[in-house]
């Protein structure tokens, strides 16, 4: 599984115990892409995008705070990567699939479109070679390194 996104909150609670069951079985792997705390222009740029854009960094914070209880339960993610880079979408991919969804480019609040492809289709292909790329721009960080990256953030 490999997620890309600023915070999805309520994405990870209404998906919690599904999470849990996956990284339970033997032989998964989890990747996670999340905004770079210690990044102040991105999360200045995202605190400006969003309706609840003052709550961002504490929702980023929480974040880096479930994927760490993750690894400490499960043993994975090892490490989480830390984008600098302001998004244009989120993604969320299971084996041959994955779900796009697109970010607004206004402030306003609205229904975004997402759509679901697969790996071999001409989105897939994009969706592979841009999470490779992430993979050369983001920070790796352990997730036993996120508090301090939080600190550091807010410090």
């Amino acid at each position: 599984m490999t997620l890309y996104f600023i915070h999805s909150r309520r994405w990870r609670e209404n998906h919690d115990a599904a999470i849990k069951a996956f990284l339970g079985r033997p032989g998964t792997t989890l990747e996670a892409f999340l905004p770079d705390l210690e990044n102040h222009e991105l999360m200045f740029s995202l605190g400006n995008h969003f309706e609840d854009g003052p709550l961002i960094p504490a929702l980023v914070a929480d974040a880096y705070r479930y994927f760490a209880r993750l690894a400490r339960d499960f043993g994975k993610p090892a490490h989480v990567w830390l984008f600098g880079r302001y998004p244009t979408y989120s993604f969320y991919q299971f084996d041959e699939r994955a779900v796009i969804a697109l970010y607004s480019n206004t402030v306003a609040k609205k229904e975004l479109p997402a759509f679901e492809i697969t790996t071999g289709s001409f989105l897939g292909t994009f969706l592979a070679a841009d999470t490779g790329d992430l993979r050369k721009e983001c920070r790796k960080r352990t997730c036993q390194d996120l508090e301090a990256v939080i600190g550091n953030a807010t410090a």
